[in-house]
């Protein structure tokens, strides 16, 4: 097999993976992403562990990029036993614009995504025997 052609396919390949879908889960679907959470609220919940995602560097949009990387954070955040995440740190896109020879050295599709993932205090269940 000649070099192009081994590019060629290692190439189409790669294509391809990038278009691999975070699925949300069912425990996932009951997450709330909120930007902040109220001092009243904070009194209903305790704090479980962080969150993170980080998605880009393929053909989609930056908008399907940030869908995909909410799903991650509701599904890290089920996993955990989470009931709500507060998003603390998100970044879209990276690179300032410089090129290096012909390329743009930048990912404006590309998000960061950084939460933590909080537990309704009543939700606890307490096995004293």
């Amino acid at each position: 097999m000649s070099s192009r052609v081994r590019f060629l396919l290692i190439a189409f390949v790669m294509v391809l993976s990038s278009c691999a879908t975070v699925e949300l889960t069912d425990a996932g679907r009951d997450i709330q992403i909120v930007q902040q959470i109220s001092i009243s609220d904070l009194d209903r919940y305790y704090e479980i562990g962080e969150v993170a995602c980080n998605f880009g560097f393929n053909a989609r949009s930056a908008i399907t990029n940030i869908k995909q990387c909410r799903t991650e954070l509701k599904n890290q955040a089920a996993q955990l036993g989470g009931h709500v995440v507060v998003i603390e740190h998100q970044q879209l896109g990276t690179g300032g614009g410089a090129t290096y020879g012909k390329g743009y050295s930048g990912c404006p599709n590309c998000i960061s995504m950084v939460g933590t993932a909080y537990k309704e205090k009543n939700a606890v269940t307490h096995n004293d025997s």
